[in-house]
């Protein structure tokens, strides 16, 4: 029996680019548009419930842009090609991945280069959002990141531009267009990663336009060092896969977690408590998952081992949860000690050294590493394929990879005997697989039979879309690692325990339960 059948309507081609961006162009000529040759910018700032200000200067190829919210401090500076953030403690890094590939787009979004070069831009056709009718297109500058500009369907304004950061979107909605001496200026923009919760909105209040600014706006920054005259040795402790230090506050001796892969220092909940620390705002932390946090306090400084650490702000986190097996965790020393400091740990001999970066003799083999997003983030091979890995001293297993990694890259790992697993981190428990990769190298080292998880989620710091995973204890008590971060630096020297893996079982481990919490994503509003 013949059964009809709804003829579907064909969808219609997405318009031309050229025409669009030639429209826009048109459009930026009746209002008189034209680039300034100087901008500087001051205003409001509002979110995670917190109150600030902003303050932006453009020059040329110099930019400058400064942001307060409570008591949080980003300061981004741009000197010709090179790139500048630093942080509330004063760790300066310049940009050289995924971060620095994204300022490229933006300035290529920016420019007159986004009318003038539509070969750089693809359609994606009309869409609607938020009620708005708008028309989208792909952009990707070479050298640029790949981000999706919304245009206003009417005006040709630019409406959004969204990007992936981490396990998900990011957007910046952009309104209230004026042309305030021939310069083109949205006067409010609003900045979400889809938690509306979280979002931030920032609003122009005053304008500058073509007046001198001054050189001294836009010197380097210099970065903020741990306060020590000689290098320094303590003591570490172990236990169920987690290295501690004892690090002093107000007086107070306190038990901190070891970590790379987290993006600030952290402070328990009960210990901030404790050392009447008081929080500020909302805090977003991307663990196991997205949740919610206490929010963040003023803290001048911590100790560690005599030295003084500065750090301006703190994160405050119910932490526990995190590490179920091990006893009480007091805090996290993440990204800014290890950007403040070299930092060298011998696994083996249970010792953290630490001096000012650069002072510690050269021990083992350098590795590059990419600071962008405040963690150590590494160029690995994963049976072959080139890809980026977290470097993570919270994480007590081998080798974690995410599942956007494998989903990109069907086949590369077999699932053959595995086995479902339990992970911990911030935010509780998740499910993973348990699998052998073949072949891990890590610099000039090639480490073979390595177990790793698979992690099943899709939200969260284990959910990231731009590394392929995350390198954890397993794989770095082979080595005594240095860390030299102020310096975009890693050295691996093969300790007494090396053991490349190579007479290892294939075999993954059987239901076994892991603990690679360490909360290494924190939520940013800063751009």
């Amino acid at each position: 029996m013949a059964v009809a059948t709804a003829q579907m309507p064909s969808p219609s081609p997405p318009p031309d680019v050229r025409a669009i961006l030639q429209g826009r162009r048109a459009v930026l000529v009746r209002k008189r548009v034209v680039q300034p040759r100087t901008l500087e910018l001051s205003g409001t700032r509002i979110g995670l419930n917190l109150y600030g200000t902003f303050h932006s200067w453009h020059d040329g190829d110099e930019d400058r842009y400064d942001q307060v919210l409570g008591v949080r401090l980003e300061r981004i500076v741009r000197i010709g090609n090179r790139e500048y953030i630093v942080n509330s403690t004063g760790n300066v890094r310049q940009l050289t991945g995924w971060l620095a590939q994204r300022q490229v787009t933006e300035d290529f979004i920016n420019s007159d280069a986004f009318e003038n070069q539509p070969q750089y831009s693809t359609a994606l056709g009309r869409a609607q959002l938020d009620g708005r009718n708008v028309v989208q297109l792909r952009v990707a500058p070479p050298g640029g990141a790949v981000e999706t500009v919304s245009l206003d369907a009417a005006t040709l304004m630019i409406d959004r531009i969204s990007f992936v950061d981490g396990d998900g979107l990011e957007t910046d909605d952009f309104r209230d267009y004026r042309v305030v001496d021939r310069a083109l200026i949205p006067f409010t923009e609003i900045d979400s990663d889809g938690e509306h919760r979280y979002d931030s909105a920032q609003r122009v209040v005053a304008v500058r336009v073509n007046k001198p600014i001054s050189a001294k706006v836009f010197a380097t920054p210099q970065n903020s060092t741990i306060r020590t005259n000689s290098p320094v040795t303590v003591p570490l402790e172990f236990h169920d896969g987690h290295y501690y230090a004892a690090v002093s506050i107000h007086g107070k001796t306190l038990r901190f977690l070891i970590d790379t892969g987290a993006q600030g220092v952290v402070i328990d909940s009960r210990a901030a408590s404790q050392l009447t620390l008081v929080p500020q705002g909302l805090l977003e932390v991307r663990g196991a998952r997205r949740v919610s946090a206490v929010g963040v306090a003023a803290l001048d400084s911590v100790s560690i081992g005599g030295a003084d650490l500065p750090l301006g702000e703190v994160s405050i986190i119910d932490l526990n949860p995190a590490t179920p097996n091990d006893p009480a965790i007091d805090g996290v020393l993440g990204y800014p000690f290890f950007a403040s400091a070299e930092v060298r740990l011998d696994f083996g001999a249970l010792t953290m050294t630490f001096g000012k970066p650069g002072s510690l003799p050269t021990l083992g083999e350098r590795l590059d590493v990419d600071t962008d997003r405040e963690s150590a983030e590494v160029p690995v091979k994963i049976d072959g394929v080139p890809a980026t890995c977290f470097v993570d001293t919270g994480n007590s297993n081998e080798l974690l990879i995410f599942n956007p990694f494998v989903q990109t890259h069907p086949g590369l790992i077999a699932y053959a005997g595995t086995s479902p697993v339990s992970s911990y981190g911030v935010g509780g428990s998740m499910s993973a697989i348990a699998v052998t990769v073949n072949e891990l190298d890590l610099g000039s080292y090639q480490l073979f039979n390595r177990s790793a998880d698979v992690m099943q989620v899709d939200t969260g710091a284990f959910a990231d879309r731009i590394d392929a995973g995350n390198i954890g204890l397993g794989v770095l008590r082979n080595f005594v690692a240095t860390f030299d971060l102020a310096n975009r630096a890693m050295y691996l020297q093969p300790s007494p325990a090396f053991d490349d893996g190579r007479t290892r079982p294939t075999a993954p481990p059987q239901g076994s339960q892991r603990s690679p919490g360490s909360p290494r994503s924190f939520q940013e509003t800063w751009r």
